[in-house]
């Protein structure tokens, strides 16, 4: 899995950085891009390749969950926020995430990933991601897949408050992190996406007991 997974990474946070040197947006533009549903999502390209389809000849389960990542590392590379973190030791941990397949994707066929923040509090923030077939948008119709994640940030071996370590690195006002201040189509989302998290939570706290005794 490391032999191909690692070079996808740094293939995908080398285009990311490349991306960042040559783009016209200013600075502030380029950090935005991915936060919340005010600012366009960041755009990763790839194919279902050899590696990613399976007997049914088409993309594998796994595989999409593989690409999200190395959107992500896209992403972070393109905004400055992977270079912050590397700078100050902080890691983007994703404690929990939910897929929902909609559509299979064909080997070798193009398609892109939609990445965006789309909520945060005083200890988690959520991203939420999108399959498209790639193209512009008329060509791209519907949603072939979503991922929804939570994650945390750590440093130092500890969880800090993501809010305020984002806007530390990224100089942004508050309200750009404040998902709560305004209804937003992901509440209800995210809201069972933190009950289930809790119930699941719960169970393994149960079976951990049970194996201790």
């Amino acid at each position: 899995m490391g032999i191909v997974h690692i070079p996808r990474t740094a293939a995908a946070i080398i285009r990311g950085t490349a991306k960042r040197h040559l783009s016209p947006l200013s600075h502030k533009e380029k950090s935005l891009v991915g936060i919340g549903l005010n600012n366009p999502p960041h755009v990763y390209t790839s194919r279902a390749g050899i590696f990613d389809v399976d007997i049914m000849s088409h993309m594998n389960n796994a595989s999409y969950l593989s690409h999200a990542e190395l959107a992500r590392w896209e992403w972070t590379a393109f905004g400055g926020l992977l270079a912050g973190s590397v700078r100050d030791k902080a890691a983007f941990i994703v404690t929990a995430a939910t897929v929902r397949f909609r559509r299979e994707i064909a080997p070798f066929k193009k398609f892109d990933i939609e990445t965006r923040f789309c909520g945060i509090d005083d200890r988690n923030c959520w991203v939420y991601q999108t399959f498209h077939n790639h193209g512009n948008d008329r060509e791209r119709g519907k949603i072939l897949a979503q991922i929804l994640l939570q994650a945390v940030i750590m440093k130092e071996g500890k969880v800090i408050n993501p809010r305020c370590y984002l806007q530390s690195i990224m100089h942004t006002e508050d309200d750009f992190y404040d998902m709560n201040a305004t209804e937003t189509i992901f509440d209800e989302k995210i809201d069972r996406f933190t009950h289930l998290e809790e119930v699941l939570r719960r169970s393994a706290a149960l079976q951990d007991e049970r194996v201790a005794k």
